[in-house]
């Protein structure tokens, strides 16, 4: 227990926060996207591939970066939406997708070279000692929270996640809050994967996936704290740094490494148990 390892927890889990509450938007509808760390991760590939590979400025690699996540967004929404196809389906298939892309273009080698260091800054400055991508992760998670849960846009989106039938004979716009869902989480895992990119320094082709369990089951985790049964973002946030303290702890008392998926697996059984026993109390 020092300030030492909670800026160390703050650094490795704020794109994790991140991305998890990107997840967090399609589950308020009722959706999956399964699709967003992997979109993450091009978003990283994205971004470090056209300063490194053609030359262009950070600005226009940061802003193309986010627009091809947010484009992901769109196809996803779209297809579940227009199409028909579950969202499970979807997004796992265009996570596949992507993942062939990212290693066609990279040759599965990561992106080193040609990466100027005031991108790294975007990610590595440290303000009052605390971690740059922390406050990322608060201003993005306060601002999502605050759509969510003092808007009617958040109200609405809430309403389709209880019944999606209901909602539209309330008069709601089904289709088009869900095809937003979509599209917002796209969009946060862009900069999540832009964040990414300059904390590590490289463009990862393999980084993104590894970013899956550990944020789905933070989502479940929040919805049996803070607003038991109700997916939420505070609650996702407080799952993920429980996660993550429990993870470290073991680390620091040298258990194996084999360790860290075992209690991460269990803790998504837990999540899931929980969360549908107490969205059946709920009803």
């Amino acid at each position: 227990f020092s300030f030492a390892t909670f800026r160390a927890i703050l650094s490795t889990q704020a794109v994790l926060g991140i991305i998890a509450v990107a997840m967090v938007i399609p589950l308020v509808v009722g959706e999956f996207d399964l699709s967003a760390p992997v979109n993450l991760g091009l978003a990283g590939i994205v971004v470090t591939g056209l300063m490194s590979h053609h030359g262009q400025h950070m600005a226009v690699a940061i802003v193309a970066a986010v627009a091809v996540s947010t484009f992901i967004g769109v196809i996803n929404g779209l297809l579940v939406t227009r199409v028909g196809i579950n969202s499970l389906i979807t997004t796992l298939g265009m996570s596949t997708l992507i993942t062939g892309i990212m290693y066609a273009y990279t040759d599965g080698r990561h992106i080193v070279t040609g990466i100027p260091e005031s991108f790294l800054t975007i990610a590595r400055t440290e303000v009052f000692g605390l971690p740059m991508t922390a406050f990322y992760m608060a201003i993005i998670a306060i601002v999502v929270w605050y759509m969510l849960d003092q808007t009617p846009l958040g109200r609405y989106m809430y309403a389709i996640g209880g019944g999606k039938d209901a909602a539209r004979l309330a008069g709601i716009r089904t289709r088009r809050l869900t095809l937003f869902a979509f599209v917002l989480s796209g969009f946060l895992a862009g900069l999540a994967g832009v964040i990414m990119a300059a904390r590590i320094g490289t463009g990862d082709p393999t980084r993104g996936p590894n970013f899956l369990l550990a944020a789905f089951a933070s989502a479940f985790l929040g919805a049996a704290a803070i607003k038991p049964g109700t997916f939420n973002v505070w609650g996702t946030i407080v799952a993920i740094f429980t996660l993550a303290v429990g993870v470290t702890g073991l680390q620091l008392m040298g258990v194996p490494f084999w360790i860290e998926p075992i209690f991460n697996g269990l803790a998504l059984i837990v999540a899931l148990t929980l969360t549908r026993y107490l969205r059946r109390e709920a009803l």
